[in-house]
């Protein structure tokens, strides 16, 4: 897909939900899936939840240095002791540094859905590389949590697909709730959801909040 750069920083989205960023010397993989090359250039792997298109070992093994680190929610905890990297499990309001890296976990869940319910302990993330901080939201739907982002992420990658996650209309609450500099939505295009929901999204925020669909 496509990319965009923000301040040092280089956010590239491969497909889904899986993106790489690149800053200061750190090269992170957030939910790889569906990677056709092996790059063995990561740093750092996130999971942020153990579903197949987010934690999926065969991605994590062809983006991950070997010396990787992997940050996975705790539901990952079968899947990613098994592939032997050094590895950290979060549960939402944990926050670890790794490689001058930090992480924060974050609530993501569905409201009146089964995929994703809030025991299930899935987490979005907030990143802060390169004096930014970027907050993906993994598999959630409009929650009140995200009230509390707000005007403290710079960019939000953010669900817009419906079915599995909040829909675009959704979406498009959450980016005005949360404020970032720039929203780019994700989620659609390889299991649920098309451009059109991205496209849809782009237009509802026009002259409210930034929106670049990479």
């Amino acid at each position: 897909m496509g990319q965009l750069e923000f301040q040092g920083v280089l956010i590239e989205h491969l497909s889904h939900a899986a993106f790489k960023i690149s800053g200061s010397g750190i090269t992170i993989y957030v939910d790889p899936f569906e990677i056709e090359k092996e790059s063995r250039d990561g740093d750092i792997i996130i999971c942020t939840h153990d579903h197949y298109d987010h934690c999926s070992p065969e991605d994590v093994h062809k983006v991950s240095k070997r010396e990787g680190v992997i940050v996975a929610s705790v539901n990952c905890k079968s899947k990613i002791e098994k592939l032997g990297f050094t590895h950290h499990l979060l549960e939402p309001g944990n926050k670890i540094e790794v490689k001058g890296v930090t992480i924060e976990a974050v609530p993501a869940y569905n409201i009146g859905k089964r995929f994703h319910p809030r025991d299930y302990k899935g987490i979005g993330v907030i990143i802060g590389i390169g004096g930014i901080r970027i907050y993906h939201a993994g598999d959630t739907d409009y929650i009140p949590e995200m009230k509390d982002l707000k005007g403290k992420v710079d960019i939000a990658l953010l669900p817009v697909s419906g079915t599995y996650v909040m829909t675009a209309e959704e979406a498009v609450k959450a980016a005005l709730d949360i404020e970032p500099k720039i929203a780019v939505p994700m989620h659609y295009g390889v299991i649920v959801g098309s451009t059109a929901d991205a496209e849809m999204f782009k237009k509802k925020l026009e002259g409210k909040v930034r929106v670049e669909i990479i």
